[in-house]
Formats: C-alpha cells, sequence, structure tokens
C-alpha cells in the first residue's frame, strides 16, 4: 500500500507541474501583453481606461491559446529535463524513451492518422445534444491552426509534452506499484479531465487508453509520440480536407483495415528491432542506429 501512495504523490506532482506550466505560460503571455498595451496608452493618450485593459488581457488568453500551449509545453520539458538532471539522471531513461527501428516510424505514422479518422467518424454517428457540439465548437474556435506557432504547438510540442508527463512519468510510476491495465486508466483519466471540454475529455481519454498499450506493446515513449504527432496532424490539418460524406465510408473502412495491420507491424517491428543490438555476431555496424 506504500508503494502505490509514492506512486500517486508522484503522479500528482508531475500532473501539477504540467499544469503550473499552462498557467505560469497563460499568466507571462498575458502579462506581456497587458504591458504592451499599457505603454502604447500611456504614450498615446496618457492614461488607461481600466475596463478596454481587462479586455486586452482576456483576449490576451483567448487569442493566443497556441502560442501559450507552445511556450508551457517547452518549459514543462526543459522543467523535466533540469529536474532530472540535477539528480543526475537522464530524463529519456526515466520516460522509457528506448530508441526503436526507424521503420517502425511507418506503421506509427499510419496509425496516427487512421485513429484520428476513426474518432472523428465516432464523434459523428454519436447522439451528442446541439448544446455540447455549441460547446465544443466555441472552444476549437479559441485554437487557431493556421500559421507556424500553432502547427509547431499542436502537432509537434504538445505531443512531445504530453507523453513525456502522462504516458513517461505518470503511467510508468503508477505502474510500478499497480496492474499495468490500473496504470493505464488512472493516466488516461487525469489526461482527459485536463482538456476540458466533454467531448474532448472523452476522446482524449480514450487516446490516453491507446497510446498508454501503444508504447507498453512496442516498450518506447518514442512509439507514443509519433502516433500522438500524426493524430494531431491528421485531425488539425488533413481530415477536413478529405473527409465528407461521399468519402467518409470509404476513408473508415480502409482506416480501420489499416490500423490493424499498422498495429501488428508496428509492434513486430519494435520488438525484433530491440534485440538486435544485442546479438553481436549478427548485428552490422548500420543496424545499431536507431532513430
Amino acid at each position: 500500500m506504500k508503494n502505490v501512495f509514492i506512486a500517486l504523490g508522484k503522479a500528482i506532482c508531475y500532473t501539477l507541474l504540467f499544469v503550473l506550466m499552462q498557467l505560469i505560460a497563460s499568466f507571462v503571455v498575458t502579462l506581456a501583453m497587458g504591458i504592451g498595451y499599457a505603454v502604447e496608452q500611456l504614450t498615446l493618450n496618457g492614461g488607461l481606461d481600466y475596463n478596454t485593459l481587462m479586455t486586452v488581457l482576456y483576449d490576451g488568453v483567448t487569442t493566443n491559446a497556441t502560442l501559450i500551449t507552445l511556450v508551457s509545453n517547452i518549459c514543462t520539458v526543459g522543467v523535466l529535463f533540469a529536474f532530472f538532471a540535477l539528480r543526475k539522471k537522464n530524463l529519456l531513461s526515466e520516460i522509457n524513451a528506448s530508441p526503436i527501428p526507424a521503420l517502425t516510424y511507418v506503421p506509427l505514422s499510419i496509425m496516427g492518422m487512421c485513429f484520428a479518422v476513426l474518432i472523428t467518424f465516432a464523434l459523428g454517428i454519436l447522439p451528442i445534444s446541439e448544446e455540447v457540439w455549441e460547446e465544443y465548437n466555441q472552444s476549437a474556435s479559441m485554437i487557431d491552426s493556421a500559421g507556424l506557432i500553432p502547427m509547431l504547438s499542436t502537432v509537434i510540442f504538445a505531443p512531445i509534452a504530453e507523453e513525456t508527463v502522462f504516458r513517461g512519468l505518470v503511467y510508468t510510476r503508477l505502474k510500478r506499484a499497480m496492474p499495468a491495465w490500473v496504470a493505464a486508466i488512472l493516466q488516461a483519466a487525469v489526461f482527459g479531465a485536463l482538456h476540458g471540454q466533454i467531448l474532448w475529455v472523452a476522446y482524449a481519454f480514450v487516446m490516453g487508453l491507446v497510446l498508454a498499450a501503444i508504447v507498453e506493446s512496442t516498450g518506447s515513449l518514442f512509439a507514443g509520440i509519433a502516433v500522438h504527432i500524426c493524430f494531431n496532424l491528421m485531425g488539425g490539418y488533413v481530415m477536413e480536407h478529405i473527409f465528407t460524406e461521399s468519402t467518409a465510408l470509404y476513408i473508415v473502412l480502409a482506416s480501420i483495415i489499416l490500423m490493424v495491420a499498422a498495429t501488428r507491424s508496428a509492434v513486430r517491428i519494435a520488438k525484433s528491432g530491440k534485440n538486435m543490438p544485442f546479438v553481436k555476431s549478427k548485428c552490422t555496424k548500420k543496424q545499431k542506429y536507431f532513430l
């Protein structure tokens, strides 16, 4: 029982760090916008309008959600690297980010894209109320997908930071004190809850379970990061251009088939690749280098 409480304590601490970085990033971005507005108004008008200043501060959060996410995710990973370095430990080892064969990233990428298709299809056929959809659209409208910063934030740094915290640290710590399936459910529940909006909570929970299973099956966090990156890329930038009423059924059927085939292929390649460097008599120089 003591080990369970220790594992839960560590999981809570890492989760709080993730949330704290979000809050700090929000504060810094908002403060910067507020100072900029204040300087401008004092220079031009010699005074400040309080109500307008509050509006500017509010808009600083709502219109810069992707920038805030980008800053917080970079800070999260940076703080974790520094924390483990001070303890003379390697973050990559602590989160089980072990190398996998480069070829594994091909089926992993397919898995991520196919899973995004299936999630989108599931949301479309479920009996979801208009109120929930309206809330979802309002939340989604705050996330600007155009430009380099939103793409870096949602496609690259968010998956890296989220996988590092939830599948890399929270899941592995919980798994030391309880069955893997219990640890997977707990970390997925926390991961989903932090997404806020009810539909995001639902599919983030499912995503958390799937990513934990992928990390467990392949033995490397890099696999989860790859799937997460392709999931966000497909859902945020590709889906709207290919998913229509006329193509939906064909895309979903193809995604199911490809998802099954890619999953089996990724697990097989990852597991076979992990054994290669230890077989000295059969391992060539090229085979020793993995991404």
